[in-house]
C-alpha cells in the first residue's frame, strides 16, 4: 500500500513554552490588527421577518493552496422582504497572508454572492484540488467552483443544484463510498416574508414562534462523478417534514455506528432531531429515536440549533452535543458501547447551559491537555424578550459560554479563563475553528447580529504540545470528510472525526489538531478513511504537521 509522509515544522514549535502562557487568558481579540472588518447585514426594519433573526454563517477555506486558511463571511441584505431575491450587500472572503493578516479578495475571487445568506460548506467535489465554496440561502442556494487561480464562478445552475427554499446548514460527505462528495442539506421551515404571518406579544411585534410553520423537507444530492448533482431525498428516505419532524438547523456527519458508511445528525427546531443511518445502499433510517438522540432526557423533543461531535469524556466513542433554546439544557448525547447514546448534560455539570439561547458550538481543546472543551455562543432570537418574558432572566444579548472538562466528561465554566471575549454579551450565531496563524493550537472566528465578524487567537496553549493532522485522500475523497482518527497518547486514546462541517451554519478548518499535555509524541496513530482503507503509525513526535495520502 502506497504512502507518502510530509512532516513540516512549525514556525514556532508547538513543543516550546511561550513567556508568560500560564498566567494568560485562553483567547485575545486580533480582530482589529488582522484586516477583516465585516458587520453582518439582517436588514432589520422592526417588521420582524423571521430570516432576520436565524442568519449568520461562516467558514474557513485555503482558497488559494496555500496551506493557509482565508476566511468567507455570509451576509444577509437590507431588504428581508425580498430575501428570495439578490440584495445590494454581498457575502466577502479574506485572504490570509500567513501571519494572520487578511485581505479583501472577494471582487477578485468573484464569490460576492449577494442573496440573503445563511451559512456555507467547504468540500472540493469534483477533486480537482481545490476547496468549493456552497453558500446556503433563502431561495436558491449557490455553488462556486474553485478554478485554483484564485477565482471562482458560480456553477449551481449547471451541476443541478437547483431546488430553493430556506435552506440552513450543510455538509459535504460521501454516501456511497465511490471516492467524490455527496450534499445534504438542511432546510428549516415553509415561510415567505411577504406572505407569512406576523406575531406580536403583548402588544409589541417579535419573531414568530416556529410553531406555526410546518418543516421543509431536507435536500440530498448525489455526485454522479461527471460534475452534476442529483436529488435523491424522496429515494433515499430522508424525506420528512411537517408540524412533527423537520426544521433542520444545525447537520454533522460521521459515522456514528463504525459500519464504514458515513451517516448525518441533524438537530431540528422544536421536532425530534434526525440521525440518519446510512444502509450502505443509497437509503438511510432515521435511527435518532432508537438510540437516544432525539430528545431531551425527559422525552421532549427541544429547540436544536448547533451540533457538533467528539469524543467527551475519553472512552473512545462519539459523542454529541446539540444547543437547545432559552430555558432548554444543551444536550450532552454521551455515546455507550452498545450504540445507544444517554443524555448526560446533568451529570456531566452542563446545567449552566439552562438560561442561554445557544447557537454555534465547538468541541475545542483549547489548552491542549488532550481533551475536548466546549465554546459556544449564546443570543436570543426575540429583541423584545426583555418585555416579553419580564423576571425570567432571558436577555436579547448574552455572555458566550466556555466550558473546560475535566478529561473524564465533566465540565466547568472557564469563562473567566476565556479571555475579555466571553465577557462581552452579543447576539451570537456562526462559530467556526481555525489555527490560521499556523502556531498548533485552536483559534476561533466568531459572527454577531449585532457586531462585527470577531477573530479570536488562542494565547494559552504552547505551554502543552500538539500534533495537526490533515488527510489527503485519493481512494477516497481528496478532503477525506468521514474519516476517523485515533489516537493513543501514553495509555489515553482520543478520537476524532475529520470534517469541516459543524457548529451552526459554519464551516471549520477540517484539520485535526491533537493535544498531547506534557506527552512529547502520540505512541499510536490509526486513520480509518472514508474508503475502507486503515493505516497505522508509531510513535509520532509532537509540534510536527502530518499529511498522510492514500
Amino acid at each position: 500500500m502506497k504512502k507518502s509522509f510530509l512532516w513540516i515544522l512549525f514556525l514556532c514549535a508547538a513543543s516550546c513554552t511561550r513567556s508568560g502562557s500560564h498566567g494568560r487568558a485562553f483567547f485575545s481579540d486580533v480582530t482589529a490588527s488582522s484586516g477583516i472588518d465585516f458587520r453582518l447585514t439582517n436588514g432589520a426594519t422592526g417588521e420582524h421577518y423571521l430570516v432576520e433573526t436565524m442568519l449568520g454563517g461562516l467558514g474557513w477555506i485555503d482558497y488559494d493552496g496555500d496551506g493557509n486558511y482565508d476566511l468567507y463571511v455570509v451576509n444577509g441584505h437590507s431588504e428581508p422582504l425580498h430575501a428570495g431575491e439578490e440584495g445590494k450587500e454581498e457575502n466577502h472572503l479574506f485572504r490570509n497572508d500567513g501571519s494572520g493578516h487578511f485581505t479583501d479578495v472577494t471582487r477578485k475571487a468573484c464569490v460576492g454572492d449577494r442573496r440573503y445568506g445563511s451559512g456555507v460548506a467547504v468540500g472540493d467535489y469534483d477533486n480537482d484540488g481545490n476547496s468549493d465554496l456552497l453558500v446556503t440561502n433563502f431561495g436558491r442556494n449557490t455553488l462556486f467552483h474553485n478554478h485554483g487561480n484564485g477565482t471562482f464562478i458560480d456553477v449551481t445552475e449547471t451541476v443541478g443544484l437547483t431546488e430553493t427554499g430556506y435552506n440552513m446548514s450543510a455538509v459535504w460527505f460521501d454516501l456511497d463510498r465511490d471516492g467524490d462528495l455527496d450534499l445534504y442539506v438542511a432546510r428549516y421551515l415553509r415561510y415567505d416574508p411577504q406572505t407569512s404571518r406576523r406575531c406580536r406579544e403583548q402588544d409589541l411585534p417579535v419573531y414568530c414562534h416556529p410553531k406555526f410553520f410546518p418543516g421543509e423537507p431536507d435536500l440530498l444530492y448525489l455526485n454522479r462523478g461527471d460534475g452534476a448533482f442529483e436529488e435523491i431525498g424522496q429515494r433515499a428516505g430522508i424525506k420528512k417534514a411537517g408540524e412533527n419532524d423537520g426544521k433542520g438547523l444545525g447537520v454533522v456527519a460521521a459515522d456514528f455506528d463504525r459500519d464504514g458508511f458515513t451517516d448525518v445528525y441533524v438537530a431540528n427546531d422544536l421536532t425530534p432531531n434526525f440521525l440518519w443511518h446510512n444502509d450502505g445502499n443509497g437509503t438511510f433510517r432515521d435511527i435518532a429515536q432508537a438510540v437516544g438522540v432525539a430528545l431531551s432526557a425527559e422525552g421532549r423533543a427541544q429547540a436544536g440549533m448547533g451540533v457538533d461531535v467528539a469524543d467527551a469524556n475519553g472512552d473512545g466513542l462519539t459523542d454529541i452535543y446539540v444547543t437547545n433554546f432559552a430555558r432548554e439544557l444543551n444536550a450532552l448525547y454521551v455515546a455507550t458501547k452498545d450504540g445507544d447514546y444517554v443524555e448526560a448534560s446533568r451529570r456531566s455539570n452542563l446545567g449552566a447551559t439552562f438560561l442561554p439561547l445557544g447557537f454555534g458550538t465547538l468541541f475545542v481543546d483549547v489548552d491542549l491537555d488532550g481533551d475536548q472543551d466546549i465554546v459556544t455562543l449564546n443570543g436570543h432570537i426575540n429583541d423584545q424578550v426583555e418585555a416579553t418574558d419580564p423576571g425570567t432572566g432571558s436577555t436579547y444579548r448574552q455572555l458566550p459560554s466556555l466550558f473546560l472538562n475535566d478529561g473524564k466528561g465533566v465540565f466547568e465554566e472557564g469563562g473567566a479563563r476565556g479571555g475579555d471575549f466571553f465577557s462581552q454579551a452579543m447576539v451570537g450565531r456562526g462559530l467556526a475553528r481555525c489555527d490560521f496563524d499556523g502556531d498548533g493550537d485552536i483559534d476561533l472566528a466568531v459572527m454577531a447580529i449585532d457586531r462585527s465578524v470577531i477573530l479570536l487567537r488562542n494565547e494559552n496553549s504552547l505551554h502543552n504540545r500538539s500534533l495537526v493532522i490533515r488527510l489527503v485522500g485519493k481512494k477516497s475523497p481528496r478532503d477525506a470528510y468521514g474519516a476517523r482518527i485515533e489516537a493513543e497518547i501514553g495509555g489515553r486514546l482520543q478520537v476524532f472525526e475529520y470534517q469541516s462541517a459543524r457548529s451552526y451554519l459554519s464551516a471549520s478548518d477540517p484539520r485535526v489538531i491533537l493535544g498531547l499535555g506534557q506527552a512529547s509524541q502520540v505512541n499510536r496513530l490509526k486513520i480509518y478513511w472514508p474508503s475502507g482503507q486503515v493505516e497505522e503509525l508509531r510513535d509520532v513526535r509532537a509540534g510536527r504537521l502530518v499529511i498522510e495520502e492514500k
